[in-house]
């Protein structure tokens, strides 16, 4: 009943703080870009992706001030210490901030692997008029398989159709071309690329020793395995990932050879960073006082919503030093969030010293 009770307020408070932040986020950004937009459901639709994309980046801020607004408002209605004098220890009062908190934190995770987390692109390409468009032109890159080392250039990318044009693979063998494939186009069918009459032109050596050119037709080529569309745009034109892509880029670059620092923060930023406002949450609940007499409470709220923004627009900026490669993503996002976890269980342990 005590933790229905908790967790009913916390709940309420948390909602409210965060659909009145992202209202007000999405709001100033309308304000701001709304009359560029041509027509009344773009606008709207427009407004609606900003709602996504404010929820999707405040939750972890709304999961902290939700539980503080929680905290004091039970302070100064000495309901804290009416719930201690029926005998509720400070780790059962903690149990509803922490269930709920993690529940949030877990439902925000899983919309990270749908098209929720590439609102912000949406938003976009909508606000550049260019949605449903999107065409890449001019990629070139290594390709490098178990048997053999190429290079590949492609003329245009076309994710929403799964299509490629003007395909041209060079194949390498010790720094020199072996074999050159082109096609005119060619489709993803889940795990590669394949595209229909390809044309191979290879050199060989002839019976009297001398090199010649090999041309052959091929009814149907496979290449470019997990290079799927999506990644292909965001590799070269920096275009958002959902959480499954994301990894999936993760382990294609590793495969390549190539580095991962970005898409190894982003990885951590979705998945690892918004658990610092569990641990935050956690430290600032034990280590309010039960009663307003113990407290300031206007300085108290203060303290605690400043050093809030201040570990959030750090943790942000530590995202951006990352994602440059100047140190490593797993010293400079996980360590922090590690700290801050060992300083809230050691409160959590030292809990019931304190009243």
């Amino acid at each position: 009943m005590i933790f229905k009770y908790v967790a009913f307020h916390y709940l309420k408070n948390m909602l409210i703080i965060l659909f009145g932040l992202s209202a007000l986020f999405s709001g100033l950004d309308f304000l701001m870009n709304g009359s560029s937009l041509p027509s009344f459901n773009v606008k709207v639709l427009y407004f609606y992706l900003k709602i996504q994309e404010a929820l999707n980046l405040l939750y972890p801020l709304a999961i902290v001030f939700g539980g503080i607004w929680t905290k004091i408002a039970f302070i100064k209605q000495n309901k804290v210490g009416a719930l201690y004098a029926l005998g509720v220890t400070r780790k059962e009062f903690f149990k509803p901030f922490f269930v709920v908190g993690l529940l949030t934190y877990l439902i925000f995770l899983a919309l990270n692997f749908t098209s929720f987390s590439t609102v912000q692109e949406t938003s976009k390409s909508l606000f550049k008029n260019q949605y449903g468009m999107s065409k890449t032109k001019d990629l070139f890159f290594k390709y490098k398989t178990k048997y053999n080392t190429s290079f590949v250039y492609i003329g245009a990318l076309i994710p929403q159709q799964y299509k490629l044009e003007n395909l041209t693979i060079f194949r390498m063998k010790e720094d020199k071309v072996v074999a050159i494939i082109t096609a005119k186009e060619a489709w993803y069918n889940i795990y590669e690329w394949v595209a229909k009459d390809a044309i191979k032109k290879s050199k060989f050596i002839n019976k009297e020793g001398k090199q010649r050119l090999k041309i052959e037709k091929l009814s149907t080529f496979h290449s470019l395995r997990d290079y799927q569309p999506k990644i292909l745009e965001s590799i070269y034109d920096g275009k958002a990932l959902t959480l499954s892509e994301t990894i999936s880029a993760k382990r294609l670059l590793e495969n390549q050879g190539l580095n991962t620092y970005e898409v190894r923060t982003e990885i951590y930023s979705k998945i690892v960073v918004p658990l610092f406002s569990i641990a935050l949450l956690m430290i600032l609940i034990f280590q309010f006082p039960f009663h307003a007499r113990y407290m300031n409470i206007t300085i108290t709220s203060a303290k605690a919503i400043g050093g809030t923004l201040f570990i959030w627009g750090i943790l942000f900026a530590l995202q951006t030093v990352a994602k440059n490669g100047t140190v490593v993503p797993e010293l400079i996002l996980l360590l922090p969030i590690v700290l801050l976890w060992i300083y809230a269980l050691n409160t959590l342990r030292k809990s019931d010293n304190r009243i």
